[in-house]
């Protein structure tokens, strides 16, 4: 039960804050067609609001409860290259952020290059999280890197109750 409440939350989560990183770039836009300084001025204040009182959580939910979730699983080489996808997904919503940031002073205009990047970064690293996740693909030992391959000799603190080496107190098998 725990176990679906958990990857419940987590996929409103995550859905909630994918549609913020796609909708924020695209009220951004929006300011072209306003025709007054006032409507703009709203239009920011809302874009605030939303990316301070709805996005942000979400992202951070979203990752909180996808970090409680890795304990639950066995880690594939694909999540590997999710987490660098949702580090993207981090990266995107940073940069969101400080262009809500500069659109407070009086004279801020984003330009059409940095809404239509900040919209494409935002695509990409959604599509990039849902492929590797609807996917899991598996990757090619050649595309990791050989520290990351090797063991170091040692047991893993917490994972190892002294007996085998391949297993763990809670009886599954630790991935190698």
């Amino acid at each position: 039960m725990m176990l679906i409440t958990l990857k419940s939350l987590h996929i409103v989560a995550i859905a909630v804050w994918a549609g913020g990183l796609i909708a924020l770039p695209a009220l951004l836009r929006r300011d072209d067609e306003m025709s007054s300084r006032a409507a703009i001025v709203r239009l920011h204040h809302f874009s605030r609001f939303a990316y301070d009182a709805l996005v942000s959580p979400a992202a951070v939910l979203a990752i909180a409860t996808g970090t409680a979730l890795i304990f639950f699983v066995v880690a594939d080489d694909w999540l590997f290259l999710k987490l660098v996808a949702v580090a993207g997904m981090v990266g995107v919503h940073m940069l969101i952020g400080r262009v809500l940031d500069q659109l407070e002073s009086p004279d801020a205009h984003p330009t059409t290059w940095k809404r239509a990047a900040l919209l494409a970064g935002a695509v990409v690293t959604i599509l990039a999280v849902l492929a590797l996740v609807l996917g899991r693909p598996s990757i090619p030992e050649s595309w990791m890197p050989g520290w990351l391959l090797e063991g170091q000799g040692a047991e893993l603190p917490l994972v190892s109750d002294g007996g085998s080496a391949g297993s763990s107190s809670s009886g599954r098998e630790t991935p190698t």
